[in-house]
């Protein structure tokens, strides 16, 4: 498999959008923009409406940094065509006596 096939697992918090999920994973590319993972957690929570794709716009994804005691230290929007997993692989790798989570919301 070509390193432009890896697949790689978003995980999305999705907060109070539902009361049965804290987080749901969504399985990507490099390639799959902030909208086509905002799309597929719409679908999968239901929260269409009956509106389609129009709904993606009423949400966002955004990138969060935090540290091992769980305080968000950075949070940044994410345009729909910015690429979720190519902006994770930029991320500073963690040093072994450091413990942080990024995750997206």
């Amino acid at each position: 498999m070509g390193e432009g096939n890896q697949r790689y697992i978003v995980q999305v918090f999705v907060g109070a959008l539902s009361q049965c999920y804290e987080a749901l994973s969504v399985e990507a590319s490099k390639q799959t923009s902030s909208d086509e993972i905002v799309s597929c957690i719409v679908e999968r929570l239901s929260l269409s409406g009956g509106c389609g794709s129009t709904c993606n716009s009423a949400f966002e994804l955004a990138e969060v940094v935090g540290d091992a005691l769980g305080r968000e230290c950075k949070e940044r929007r994410l345009g729909p065509t910015e690429c979720p997993v190519a902006v994770m692989l930029l991320w500073p790798q963690p040093r072994r006596h450091t413990q942080q989570e990024e995750y997206y919301r």
